[in-house]
């Protein structure tokens, strides 16, 4: 957990590489919520838009990260 959001660790369907997801709370009432992502390489993604839930920044982050838009074990 980190202070203020979530960290969680997605492993993509055909790859063994870790992609460290955090989603963070934004805006002055913290209530809309935006993404970041690192990978194995230190490589980092970071959401470019706010989302109204977690759920809606889950599912943009792991069609982002994964090119995935199905509602498999990843969806919130």
């Amino acid at each position: 957990m980190v202070a203020g959001g979530q960290e969680i660790e997605m492993n993509g369907y055909a790859s063994t590489s870790t992609v460290r997801v955090q989603f963070m709370p934004v805006g002055r009432d913290r209530r809309e919520w935006m993404w970041k992502a690192r990978d194995e390489s230190n490589t980092i993604c970071i959401s470019g838009q706010r989302f109204e839930s977690l759920t809606e920044a889950m599912r943009d982050a792991r069609e982002q990260v994964f090119g995935d838009d199905d509602e498999g074990p990843l969806a919130a």
